[in-house]
């Protein structure tokens, strides 16, 4: 529902009469062509009789149709523009001035009232092509206002001598009546007709001329012909009906409308000139025929448009989703894959055609398992129809052909499929090449090695400064020590302590220099019981330059005279460098005052050894913390997702736990417990 507008009748404003005077053009021109139509639909209304309400009151149609298509700021013209039409016409003669203002007023609320409520229930774009625009319609325009408006319109005629409830149930009728013929074949022929609209195809146009001429000759026999039969118990009258919905059918709310409106002209064309149903009958009798007559095949109609526009509406969304679902899954990064319930391929992406080098066609059905490893056959469908039998979604591992005959480790993740009622369907899923990640775990030990490359990667720049800084002071030194020398008595002393301190640098960036070699040499597990408080303690001065370089708060809090861990120094330095890079790494964006890394050392309630690094970044949403130690899992923009993985590896071989948590003041830690036995990894 939209905003809901300001009261309808509130007197203009001066500015509002101010903007309603600043117009187009096209203002002026839809203003002439209003009068126009105006004028000429009051004297069609007056035509029949002054004694007797128009079976059609056909000015509501207009003036609700320009209310409907313009900006709320013009309704008082277009609703003052009708009065000189009413006082003036040769039509209203006789009629008493008090009765014309009276029914001026009436009408001019029955249309701000009718067209306020339509925007304010359907939406400032009414088009009258759906269901939910058609009750509103009917509800309002045709039902509930015309019916309010009959009681004063009523009231006015009764004062001429009319009988009132005779005269409410024309009025009432008249309205209705106008608003459900008339004011549809407006919207849809008058005011919807783009100027420079495509035609139909050859077959479209021969279809709709044919249909016309059938109305035509079918609508004439109807209202035109034969003998006068209030009841229109005669079949001729039946005959336009297969036409008027093959109308609503074929052509939609247009359709239906212009076929309504072609068989309305005919029967006050009959009506008028007193031929068939209406020969010999009274202005009263002649306005209740046509009412009964049109009004029982107009409403069906609409309903039945309505319904299949909105239907087609809807099959177009769908096609368009449909079409877009394709699109998104043929341009995925990953296979995607719709089964059913006995694993037969109802649908898979471009990729996994491209992959196997397959159809749609070729895979569909079963066919999609000749691609699948022999000796992974078996277990896939096992697999399946198990997770089928109990409902649940599964995951697999298995191998697939690539078009070169090559096979590749799949990894499918599978969801359930559900249908309207609940029931199973399926399973619809995607897939990813593993085999890299296969190779990888099975080379664990060599992307280890790789990933303290990545680290020192992203040292580099504050190991580079770390190494600067001797340099920069050797050179420094031996440049006034050159200088010194070059006085005429030089300093002795000041000599010795120059020489101590280039000798003292030297040794620092020699010391760097081979600890990061250290730390980057391929080597063989080499077990030993190491001081945890002193792996973390090299570990911080690994990242110290990085850390003072973002601003980082370090803080460490080791524990001395820990039982010892038996474990591979520089796997262990691995895991804890990690860790505290990915610490300051959740720290980016975070104000340079709430940027606090600490490094704990304990030991925990079972006795093992725990290390714990916490920090205050932005922390992990619990679906992330799940799958953090996830291969290819990461929430790095540029990361690769195996620093963790190979962490809990490493840690794993050493017979250790490595966890994750969210801290209650925001931040994460990562908790490491290592038995204190030495236990040697791999037994």
């Amino acid at each position: 529902m939209i905003k809901p507008w300001s009261w309808p009748f509130s007197a203009p404003t001066p500015d509002a009469i101010r903007r309603g005077l600043d117009l187009s053009l096209r203002d002026v021109a839809g203003f002439v062509i209003f009068e126009i139509a105006f004028y000429f639909a009051y004297r069609s209304g007056m035509a029949f009789s002054q004694a007797a309400a128009s079976p059609f009151w056909f000015p509501d149609s207009v003036l609700l149709c320009a209310l409907l298509v313009s900006r709320p700021q013009l309704w008082w013209i277009f609703v003052l523009l009708p009065l000189p039409v009413r006082l003036f016409s040769n039509v209203a003669e006789g009629i008493p001035l008090w009765f014309l203002l009276t029914t001026f007023w009436i009408d001019s609320a029955k249309g701000v009232f009718a067209a306020w409520a339509l925007r304010h229930f359907v939406g400032r774009t009414f088009r009258l092509e759906t269901v939910r625009e058609f009750v509103a319609f009917f509800a309002f325009a045709v039902l509930l206002i015309p019916a309010v408006a009959a009681f004063c319109g009523a009231t006015a005629r009764s004062a001429l001598g009319h009988s009132y409830w005779m005269a409410w149930e024309q009025w009432f009728l008249g309205n209705a009546l106008a608003q459900l013929i008339v004011t549809p074949a407006i919207l849809h022929w008058c005011l919807r007709l783009p100027l420079k609209a495509k035609l139909p195809d050859a077959r479209r146009r021969i279809e709709a001329m044919v249909l016309a001429i059938g109305l035509l000759v079918t609508g004439y026999l109807a209202t035109n012909t034969g003998s006068s039969a209030i009841d229109f118990a005669g079949a001729r009258f039946y005959v336009p009906v297969p036409l008027l919905f093959w109308a609503a059918f074929r052509f939609g709310m247009r359709g239906a409308s212009g076929a309504t409106a072609i068989l309305a002209i005919l029967a006050v064309h009959g009506a008028i000139n007193g031929r068939g149903p209406f020969a010999d009958l009274s202005p009263a009798d002649i306005t209740l025929a046509l009412q009964n007559f049109l009004l029982l095949r107009s409403v069906p109609l609409y309903v039945v448009a309505a319904v299949i526009a909105q239907r087609r509406e809807v099959e177009a969304r769908l096609r368009e989703s449909e079409a877009r679902f394709r699109s998104m899954a043929n341009t995925a990064p990953v296979l995607l894959w719709i089964s059913d319930r006995d694993a037969g391929c109802e649908f898979v992406n471009q990729r996994w055609l491209d992959l196997t080098g397959r159809s749609q066609s070729d895979v569909a059905g079963k066919g999609w398992l000749e691609d699948v490893h022999p000796d992974d056959v078996q277990p896939v469908l096992q697999a399946y129809h198990a997770a089928a039998a109990s409902r649940q979604p599964f995951e697999i591992e298995y191998r697939l052909r690539r078009h070169d005959g090559e096979y590749r480790w799949i990894s499918h993740n599978a969801a359930l499929r559900h249908g309207p009622g609940g029931e199973m369907l399926g399973y619809i899923g995607s897939a990813i090449d593993v085999t890299d990640r296969k190779e990888s775990e099975q080379a664990g030990r060599a992307i280890s090695h790789a990933q303290r490359l990545i680290l020192m990667g992203e040292l580099s720049a504050a190991i580079a400064h770390e190494v600067r800084q001797p340099l920069h002071a050797i050179l420094n030194n031996a440049a006034a020590a050159a200088n010194l020398l070059a006085a005429p008595n030089p300093s002795l002393q000041e000599l010795r302590e120059i020489i101590s301190d280039i000798r003292a640098d030297d040794l620092r960036a020699a010391e760097i220099v081979s600890r990061i070699r250290e730390f980057l040499r391929p080597q063989a597990t080499n077990a030993q019981r190491l001081d945890v408080s002193e792996v973390v303690s090299d570990a911080l001065l690994y990242v110290g330059s990085d850390a003072r370089h973002r601003q980082v708060l370090v803080r460490n809090e080791l524990a001395r005279n820990l039982p010892p861990v038996f474990a591979d120094r520089t796997q262990l330095l691995q895991v804890l460098i990690n860790l505290l890079v990915n610490a300051m790494d959740a720290m980016e964006g975070m104000p340079e005052a709430e940027r606090h890394l600490t490094a704990r050392t304990g030991v925990d309630a079972t006795g093992k050894v725990e290390v714990a690094i916490s920090d205050s970044g932005h922390g992990l949403p619990p679906e992330d913390m799940r799958r953090i130690f996830e291969p290819f899992f990461t929430t790095k923009p540029q990361g690769m997702g195996l620093g963790l993985y190979i962490a809990r590896s490493i840690v794993g071989r050493h017979r250790g736990d490595i966890r994750a948590e969210g801290n209650p003041t925001g931040g994460s830690t990562f908790r490491i417990t290592l038995p204190a036995e030495p236990v040697s990894p791999g037994q």
